[in-house]
């Protein structure tokens, strides 16, 4: 079978690696209009700030590639696919035949409509080559604005920090991380966030600050110009099916391009069950894909911080479950519906967070002893689960 992936981020080599161990005898290609082999988006913060070198950010070198029967053309982008004939082309390399094309074209920076975006001093970055070029260009400055608050903001802000300037980072909601906390949890982050030496400004637009460097974080939007020139269904992303099949039969999509039931995840977790799902599927293994819990693990800005499930639920018959601290950083809030948890913060902690991750994938029962849920990942566990962990 000749598959072809287009692009080499984390839901293209996911499902590149899955089928090349089970699969052989198959050819597999990886375009990528980027000139490097596979990379975790998540390290571009620290190659921003420059605590890790260039050299450190490839997991996959070269004979990783070959030794599994991967082509991976790279600086190729792919310009058009024709289903019909079975033959996609591609700027570089040209004319390739496949049986079965993956999209995983995943996305690119939103630039929202602001006064003097297209400036020289305002930057974006998704790639390694943004990166480059903030870095050069922030050489010498003093002072730098990161319009929006999300994840990729704030650490591009303490990047920022790291490189010398004084940061500014304004978000034009009520509050940072806007998807992924309440307003408690998030006034806890921004006073340990401003105690960093980052300013914050809220429901604040950009017009009037000065700066010497801009970086937009607003947001992604899904690539979808090639699928929808080759004539595939597209709406917020590239839709696709529960067989991670779009609406031409020979043509999957997975992560950050692919909309699955109205939604367009964004996230690695999803990304990375699409990928095998595609694979799964693309190798005539059927399997289903049911969507992916939303959660977010991480450290921002050095604090620990998850969130996972509905955290911001919308409708009635929800309640909370919180315990807060605000002088020590520390809050955590389980959401409650019909009695099983559905979605849980913590900051400042990272106890409790793999067991609460699996009640709310499960839809554990929490009824009768909701109080039960602020212990830590041992009290979870003997209070509300059965069976090994995860």
């Amino acid at each position: 079978m000749k598959v072809a992936i287009v692009g080499n981020g984390i839901a293209g080599i996911t499902a590149a690696k899955s089928i090349s161990e089970n699969l052989h005898g198959s050819s597999i290609k990886v375009f990528t209009d980027e000139d490097y082999n596979y990379y975790p988006r998540p390290l571009l913060d620290r190659l921003l700030s420059g605590t890790l070198g260039l050299e450190a950010m490839f997991p996959y070198d070269d004979n990783w590639y070959k030794s599994r029967g991967i082509d991976i053309s790279l600086g190729d982008r792919v310009t058009s696919i024709d289903v019909k004939s079975g033959r996609l082309k591609a700027a570089r390399s040209g004319t390739t035949d496949f049986d079965k094309v993956l999209l995983a074209t995943g996305a690119s920076p939103f630039m929202p409509p602001i006064e003097g975006i297209s400036a020289k001093e305002v930057l974006a970055y998704r790639n390694i080559a943004d990166v480059m070029r903030i870095r050069s260009f922030a050489r010498g400055k003093n002072k730098a604005v990161v319009l929006g608050g999300g994840l990729l903001g704030l650490e591009t802000a303490k990047s920022l920090t790291e490189l010398g300037l004084k940061v500014t980072v304004v978000e034009h909601n009520s509050r940072l991380l806007p998807r992924q906390l309440d307003d408690e949890g998030a006034a806890i982050l921004k006073s340990m966030v401003e105690k960093s030496g980052i300013e914050v400004v809220l429901s604040g637009a950009a017009e009037g600050l000065e700066a010497d460097i801009c970086i937009v974080s607003a947001g992604v939007r899904p690539n979808v110009g090639l699928a929808r020139a080759c004539g595939i269904g597209v709406e917020k992303g590239i839709v696709i099916d529960g067989f991670m099949q779009t609406t031409c039969q020979s043509v999957y999509a997975a992560g950050d391009c692919a909309e699955f039931n109205k939604t367009v995840y964004g996230i690695i977790p999803a990304a990375i069950e699409q990928g095998l799902a595609a694979a799964s599927n693309i190798m005539e293994r059927p399997f289903e894909y049911k969507g992916t819990t939303f959660q977010a693990t991480l450290k921002v800005i050095g604090i620990d911080l998850a969130s996972i499930g509905k955290v911001n639920p919308e409708g009635t018959g929800y309640e909370a479950v919180c315990r807060k601290d605000p002088s020590r950083g520390l809050y955590r809030k389980c959401v409650i519906k019909d009695g099983r948890v559905v979605g849980a913060i913590v900051i400042g902690e990272k106890t409790g967070v793999v067991t609460l991750a699996r009640m709310v994938k499960e839809g554990t029962d929490v009824s009768g002893n909701k109080e039960a849920l602020m212990g830590d990942d041992a009290a979870l566990s003997e209070a509300f689960l059965k069976g090994p962990q995860v």
